[in-house]
C-alpha cells in the first residue's frame, strides 16, 4: 500500500512540474522562415503558407546551433580603479 501511495505521488509531482514549465510562456526558436522566389524573406508565413507562396522553407543560417538568449548579454566591464589610500605620515 506504501509502495502504491510513493509511486502515486511522485508522479503527481511529475506531472505537476512539466505542466509549469509549458505554461511559463516559453515559446520554441523558430529557426525557419520562408524564401520567396525573389529572393525576400518573409518571416509571418508559416511552412504551409509559404509552399502555397510557391517559395523555400529555408533553414536560417544564423540559428544553426544556436538558442535564443534569455537575458541580454553583459556589457563590457568598466576598468578597475584601486581604493584611494591616505596618506602615510
Amino acid at each position: 500500500m506504501t509502495h502504491r501511495f510513493v509511486k502515486a505521488a511522485l508522479i503527481a509531482v511529475a506531472t505537476c512540474s512539466s505542466g509549469y514549465a509549458l505554461a511559463a510562456g516559453t515559446a520554441p526558436v523558430q529557426n525557419h522562415h520562408c524564401k520567396l522566389a525573389d529572393g525576400s524573406m518573409d518571416m509571418k508565413k508559416t511552412h504551409k503558407e509559404c509552399t502555397a507562396a510557391k517559395g523555400k522553407w529555408v533553414k536560417d543560417e544564423a540559428s544553426a546551433g544556436v538558442t535564443r538568449p534569455s537575458a541580454p548579454a553583459p556589457s563590457a566591464a568598466a576598468p578597475s580603479v584601486p581604493a584611494p589610500t591616505t596618506p602615510k605620515n
